[in-house]
């Protein structure tokens, strides 16, 4: 995955999971592990698209589902392929198989995060050592698959949620993989994204109030 990936996964992470909008280069290059001038950069490009605000000592997110749909139209989940193989058995079953450390991504990590599903599926997409999953998942040489062995990264490893990747990764990955069932996925996630914003001012309100009363 390329480095300005994790940015863009930092960035959505910090807004969707722990609603902040605004942070600082500096914090995102540290947690990263990259340089300030990778996260400038990004930051500049989503400040040109009107997705973020350059401040004096930062940037406020403006636009989180601008910076989403630029993650997900540039993202490049095909090069992120270990390999792909295919199992007789349901996705409930490969799922329960996988190594623990595995984080699971698309319908699975969906489901892992949701509890629930909008339909049913039947590939199961998944960040992992190659070489342990192919201990119990041989590659094969069928046309069809239903088990895709994404590479895993440092970054991805710090922010997974119990055993899904974060929510922003979910809905990248989801459309990249498109197709009909991909879609009704993305389709409730949507939905879930318009409640955010509300929930985020009611949290940066709780916050402020409880400081006011601390003083």
């Amino acid at each position: 995955m390329r480095k300005i990936d994790w940015v863009l996964r930092e960035i959505l992470f910090r807004v969707y999971e722990k609603n902040e909008i605004f942070m600082t280069q500096k914090s995102i290059a540290t947690t990263c592990g990259l340089s300030m001038d990778t996260v400038n950069r990004l930051v500049t490009k989503l400040d040109r698209l009107r997705a973020v605000e350059k401040r004096p000592f930062g940037f406020r997110v403006t636009e989180p589902k601008k910076v989403l749909t630029y993650w997900a139209a540039t993202r490049n989940l095909p090069n992120d392929i270990a390999y792909m193989t295919f199992s007789p058995y349901s996705p409930d079953r490969i799922e329960d198989a996988l190594p623990e450390e595995a984080i699971f991504t698309g319908y699975s990590g969906y489901k892992f995060t949701f509890k629930t599903t909008p339909v049913p599926y039947e590939e199961v997409f998944v960040y992992a050592d190659p070489d342990e999953v192919r201990k119990k998942f041989p590659e094969s040489n069928v046309k069809d698959h239903n088990l895709v062995v994404l590479k895993s990264d440092p970054h991805l490893k710090l922010l997974k949620q119990d055993r899904s990747a974060p929510f922003a990764q979910l809905y990248v990955d989801l459309w990249q993989i498109g197709g009909p069932t991909a879609n009704r996925f993305l389709l409730e996630m949507e939905r879930k994204i318009e409640s955010q914003p509300v929930e985020a001012l009611k949290t940066l309100v709780e916050r402020a109030r409880k400081s006011q009363e601390e003083e």
